[in-house]
């Protein structure tokens, strides 16, 4: 499963000390956009912390080998690796940026965004949280789902997770937010049609009994 990161990029003695050179006349343009990179950052952090939250969540009540649940902290982790190598590379940014301002003065320092390079990576981070949210939605609606069914069949067993993704591949990087909000429907509706007096019941028509 996901594991949380240490993130907070401005505990970082390098990211302090850029910040406090920035804080001199003539460079208030660089402070703001590398300021701004940073709070970006620290949003998405926040975000990535939110959804390890869910997770975590999810797992007490449904099995972690399930198909699906296994295939989203998969994707969950890998925003986690994506998010970390952003952060060394702010880092690295700031311990270069600070060598060549020794080196060279703060004419050294120059425009943020044409050095640090991490604008695609950060917005590939930020449609990936939106599909691990939209993710972690679906499971939890699906969870509910499958406690109402129970509730209402009176003890009859309700159909499994892993029985509904038997024959399902879920690829969450190329599905879109609605799709995966609407994931469990569809397979609710595909077991629905295959419903007989030997299978459980998952819906309360009286045709399915």
């Amino acid at each position: 499963m996901a594991e949380a990161l240490a993130l907070n990029l401005r505990d970082d003695p390098s990211i302090k000390s850029l910040l406090d050179l920035l804080n001199t006349p003539g460079h208030e343009s660089e402070q703001k956009e590398f300021m701004s990179i940073l709070d970006y950052f620290e949003a998405l952090s926040g975000k990535y912390e939110s959804v390890l939250t869910r997770l975590d969540a999810i797992s007490e009540k449904l099995d972690k080998k399930n198909p699906l649940f296994e295939r989203l902290s998969s994707v969950v982790s890998g925003i986690g690796e994506k998010l970390k190598a952003l952060k060394d590379s702010i880092i690295d940014f700031a311990k270069n940026t600070l060598e060549s301002a020794k080196n060279m003065g703060l004419s050294a320092v120059g425009a943020v965004s044409e050095k640090l390079h991490i604008s695609e990576g950060l917005e590939a981070v930020s449609k990936g949280l939106g599909k691990a949210a939209a993710g972690c939605e679906t499971l939890e609606h699906f969870h509910q789902e499958r406690v109402a069914m129970r509730e209402a069949a009176d003890e009859t067993p309700s159909v499994s997770l892993a029985e509904l993704l038997a024959d399902t591949r879920v690829d969450f990087e190329n599905l879109s937010q609605d799709e995966l909000t609407a994931l469990y429907e569809k397979l609710l509706l595909r077991k629905s049609s295959h419903c007989s007096t030997n299978t459980p019941r998952l819906c309360s028509d009286t045709s399915c009994r």
